[in-house]
């Protein structure tokens, strides 16, 4: 029976692969869950994987002496299986838990602090997942060291290859299942007890296969002692298994056993496992290595991915994968390829893993052909996981093949010395857990993407020529494999920056971050003034353009507060979100004592002054304060209450934005609300689909029961929601606005020059709301409905979202409420506004009707006419009247349609007249055309006429 193929095998393989299944969703939901405690910004999400890591490379060290002396490490492996599922049943609630206080415990900026609170955060994450991650880490030394005993004459470990191989084949599978069908079912709780459950398979199979072995095995080998004094392997040792797992023998590293195991005839030193601490150093070099190519690669190809909770599964699985393959090609091959020159396998394949990152730099720059060749946009999410799966294996399976091909052979070798794998394998954990820190937060920020991935390929080298030397390699070898790698870069691309400005837009400055591509470009405005746009990667375009629907946006949720809130400036509002920073810009034009503004993206707050036209000199505002921090964790952290909380549009589909959208986070926002106090939720309505819209608003009543929804800006295409929440007051009954307050505050502004244009957004109350999300499932931490179903709408791209959800609004809209308004003219006011929503209503149905339409000359009539409705409900709301006018303007049959009827609604309005006019000359109607003309000199003397 061979010691690679033997069908003993079988049992223990499943256990290994049930076991990378279960230990890749406990990571993926525990350093999702994570994220809520250490927020999302670089520092929070790098601590949240080096913590997974550092788990795993502390229960390694720590069990490694244990997993050796083990008088049955199959049993050992049971043990620690069921801890680590045992954790992770609890393990959701437990963190959720942890999100709630942690951020208190650590501060706002926490994660801003820069190396302290990296270090803070880190040991935070690792302490945390320690019940979890530690049992994870020695379970594989356990299994090996099963294996190993009961196949002594397995010399060089290359039976271990098919363990590591199908471990990790196992994780790749997991992380496609857990994220496209188990968590979406069922929720991160039920979801945590099914991974639990393959954790359970695998303890259960490897003890199955454990009395099996132990049953067919005969009597020989005296029972094991410590890997420090054992004496050198019998002679028999090769031709005997031992009765039971506790029988095998330890060679000693000090003995010539431990090397004589392993042939190294035709390597420069034969010696390589008497010194194991190379092994190490290559077990350490090859984790800071793998994880940062990971680092740096899914950062370059973020920039034209969609980058949701999908994407980074979809990459993981293909990496994965090819690692996986790659540690089962190597058990096939090993025979032929190592005997005799372990050492030179290693440094070859140390040298081959240096060289492919230039091809896989090639393949990146190719990303974005590649990625529009195999699934054009709206491509839907099956055929856009296909493309990024296929991309990603491009870029990162050979890699990945080389990798589990010497990390098969490490382990092997590692096992040879009779000393176990758990340190080794703790150096390979604690090289992934340092990646993060090494390639995120030192060399994208310094180096830019390109020698960021680049710097991958020297820190191989490095390794190469370190090994080699102290394998006493020839010198001229090691240096010309060094001066080869290093001049391959030649052919490789010189920048991996792979989101281009538009035609007509010149890039002025750009960030490469951890975070995505962060960029401003500008171009000639009206006027000759530049106009700027803020571009993150392929896909988020803010700016462009004067702001008015960002300021005006801002200016609902002011507004609302200001009218009413106490009197004098609001007190104190926070911000949460602000790109260009024309919402929170436009939202200061009415007075604010004190203003807080968060961002994620630091490099977003620096950046701040290229817009200063449009945000209204922010970032020099005495009143403000602005912090590069993650949103929910910042609010959740907050020492201070406030008078107002505007969340600004966050795209729902992106990986950790769901969050934002979560009941735990609105209920954050509710209590760090003064009574009465306004939370305003924007909603992206074209970036969901109705049915999420839905969940956000249920999720939503929930916390604010008192809840008004209100239009942003009058488009169909863009429409966005606000979802405003009253905290409770026991000294008010319901949200009342001040008419008088409002009409003060209008007449200063720009962007709603009227309090009538403030209630015409005005769409639904609390009943409305109720009725419509009746049903729905709510969006919480541990059920992220929207985390899952948002991204599949964000692969389907569809153009159409935003009007399909304005039309469900509308169908339900009903009138700003009198009992709304308070105060002197408040009934003036409600009269005042109800055909101006009348006409915005109209309005908005036109927008709808349009579509994309951008010809107005071939618009229908049936289109046109509500536009004209909308002019006859209260020729007052601007949006129509100008619609109108370019309308007449282009399509000569439509202006006979309309122009009557404005003019009958608005006899005495000149502009109406002059219009009227032109259109007659164009239509060469001579006696219409006089008629007119006379009728309005008489009407209009000494007023010029065309």
């Amino acid at each position: 029976m061979s010691a690679t193929n033997g069908p003993r095998d079988g049992l223990l393989l499943v256990a290994a692969f049930a076991s990378g299944a279960a230990a890749l969703a406990y990571e993926m939901l525990w350093t999702r869950m994570l994220a809520l405690s250490l927020g999302s910004e670089t520092v929070g999400v790098l601590a949240g994987l080096a913590g997974y890591f550092a788990g795993l490379a502390l229960g390694a060290a720590l069990l490694h002496d244990r997993t050796l002396r083990a008088r049955d490490p199959a049993r050992l492996f049971v043990v620690l299986e069921l801890v680590a599922a045992g954790f992770a049943v609890v393990s959701p609630h437990l963190l959720q838990l942890l999100a709630r206080v942690l951020p208190a415990w650590l501060g706002p900026l926490a994660a801003a602090g820069g190396t302290a609170a990296l270090a803070a955060s880190t040991a935070v994450a690792a302490a945390v997942l320690a019940l979890g991650a530690a049992p994870l880490g020695a379970s594989l030394a356990a299994l090996v060291e099963a294996r190993r005993r009961t196949w002594p004459s397995d010399h060089d470990g290359r039976g271990l290859g098919r363990i590591y191989g199908a471990n990790t084949l196992g994780a790749a599978l997991a992380a496609l299942v857990s994220i496209h069908v188990v968590f979406p079912a069922l929720g991160y709780a039920v979801g945590a007890a099914l991974a639990a459950g393959a954790g359970l398979a695998a303890a259960l199979t490897l003890r199955a296969w454990s009395s099996r072995v132990s049953s067919g095995m005969s009597p020989a080998i005296a029972a094991p002692v410590s890997p420090d004094t054992s004496p050198p392997a019998p002679a028999d040792a090769v031709s005997h298994a031992p009765e039971d797992m506790s029988r095998a023998p330890a060679l000693s590293l000090s003995s010539p056993a431990a090397a004589a195991v392993v042939g190294a005839s035709r390597d420069p030193d034969p010696d390589l496992l008497r010194e194991p601490w190379l092994l190490d150093l290559v077990s350490f070099g090859t984790g800071l290595t793998g994880i940062g190519l990971q680092v740096v690669g899914v950062r370059v190809l973020g920039q034209h991915l969609e980058n949701t909770i999908y994407t980074f599964a979809h990459i993981l699985a293909a990496y994965l994968l090819a690692t996986g393959v790659g540690a089962v090609v190597y058990q096939r091959v090993a025979p032929r390829a190592v005997a005799g020159r372990p050492a030179t396998v290693t440094a070859a394949l140390l040298w081959l893993l240096g060289l492919l990152v230039v091809p896989a730099a090639v393949v990146l720059a190719h990303a974005p052909e590649l990625l529009q060749m195999l699934a054009p946009e709206a491509a839907g999410l099956g055929r856009a996981a296909l493309a990024e799966l296929a991309v990603a294996t491009l870029v990162f399976a050979p890699t990945a093949l080389v990798l589990g091909a010497l990390l098969s052979h490490v382990i092997g070798l590692a096992a040879a010395t009779g000393r176990g794998v758990g340190r080794t394998y703790a150096w390979n954990a604690l090289g992934c857990a340092a990646a993060p820190f090494v390639f995120g937060l030192l060399a994208i920020p310094r180096l830019g993407y390109a020698d960021a991935f680049y710097a991958v390929l020297y820190a191989y080298l490095a390794l190469f020529a370190a090994f080699g030397w102290f394998r006493r390699f020839a010198p001229v070898k090691l240096i010309g494999g060094v001066l080869v790698g290093v001049a391959l870069t030649a052919a490789g691309p010189r920048s991996l920056v792979l989101a281009a400005s538009d035609d007509g837009w010149v890039r002025r400055e750009e960030r490469q971050t951890l975070h995505g591509l962060v960029a401003v470009s500008e171009r000639p405005g009206p006027g000759g003034a530049p106009l700027r746009r803020l571009q993150i990667g392929k896909l988020f375009r803010m700016g462009g353009a004067a702001g008015f629907g960002e300021q005006r946006m801002g200016q609902v949720c002011s507004l609302l507060s200001h009218a009413s809130g106490p009197e004098g400036p609001i007190p104190k509002a926070l911000y949460l979100g602000l790109g260009t920073g024309s919402t929170m810009g436009g939202a200061l034009a009415v007075p604010h004592a004190a203003a807080e503004g968060v961002e994620l993206v630091p490099e977003i707050v620096e950046l701040l002054p290229q817009f200063a036209d449009i945000n209204h000199d922010l970032a020099k505002r005495p009143e403000v304060a602005l912090h590069a921090a993650d949103a929910r964790r910042y609010l959740a952290a907050a020492p201070t209450s406030y008078n107002l909380v505007v969340a600004d549009l966050f795209h729902p589909g992106q990986a950790g934005a769901s969050a934002l959208f979560a009941r735990e986070h609105f209920a954050a926002a509710r209590d760090h609300l003064r009574p009465g106090g306004l939370m305003c939720q924007w909603l992206p309505l074209y970036q969901l689909d109705e049915a999420d819209v839905r969940t956000i608003v249920r999720t939503f009543l929930d916390v604010f029961p008192e809840t008004y929804a209100f239009l942003g800006i009058y488009n169909a295409q863009n429409p966005a929601l606000a979802l405003v929440g009253r905290a409770p007051d026991p000294a008010a009954g319901q949200l009342r606005l001040d008419a008088a307050r409002l009409a003060a505050d209008t007449a200063k502004l720009r962007n709603i020059v009227d309090p009538r244009d403030l209630l015409a957004s005005y769409v639904m109350g609390p009943d409305e709301l109720t009725a419509w999300s009746d049903g729905a499932p709510r969006n919480t931490d541990l059920a992220p409905e929207i985390a899952f179903q948002a991204a599949r709408v964000a692969y389907r791209d569809d153009r159409t979202l935003g009007a399909h959800n304005l039309a469900a609004i509308l169908q339900r809209a009903v009138p700003a409420p009198a009992a709304l308004l308070a105060g002197s003219g408040a009934e003036a006011l409600a009269a005042a506004a109800q055909p101006f929503t009348a006409a915005a209503r109209h309005y908005l149905a036109g927008e709808i009707a349009r579509g994309e339409l951008a010809d107005l000359s071939s618009m229908s009539w049936e289109t046109a006419e509500h536009f004209v409705r909308a002019y006859e409900a209260d020729p007052e709301f601007a949006p129509a009247r100008g619609a109108l006018y370019t309308i007449a303007r282009k399509n000569q049959t439509l202006a006979a349609k309309i122009l009557p009827r404005m003019l009958a609604r608005t006899p005495d309005e000149p502009r109406v007249y002059e219009a009227y006019l032109l259109h007659l000359r164009a239509a060469g109607d001579e006696s219409a055309y006089k008629q007119l003309r006379d009728e309005a000199a008489a009407k209009f003397p000494g007023a010029p006429l065309p």
